[in-house]
């Protein structure tokens, strides 16, 4: 089981690496939380993500335009 996690831990790190590059967030923040609690921290991305989008671009701003 600790094995399984240690290894888990650096593919995490690297895959929120990545995905915070993308967003345009602090990648080694998000890489190192990554590497602390693996996918936990999943939710938490994607909260500061969108909340990045919203910042960037105004509350009355609509994203999903028809």
């Amino acid at each position: 089981m600790i094995l399984t996690v240690m290894l888990m831990a650096p593919l995490f790190g690297a895959l929120f690496y990545v995905a915070a590059l993308q967003s345009a967030l602090p990648p080694r923040r998000w890489a190192m939380l990554g590497c602390l609690f693996g996918p936990v921290a999943l939710p938490l991305f994607l909260a500061r993500r969108r909340w990045s989008l919203v910042c960037a671009r105004g509350v009355r701003y609509g994203l999903l335009r028809a």
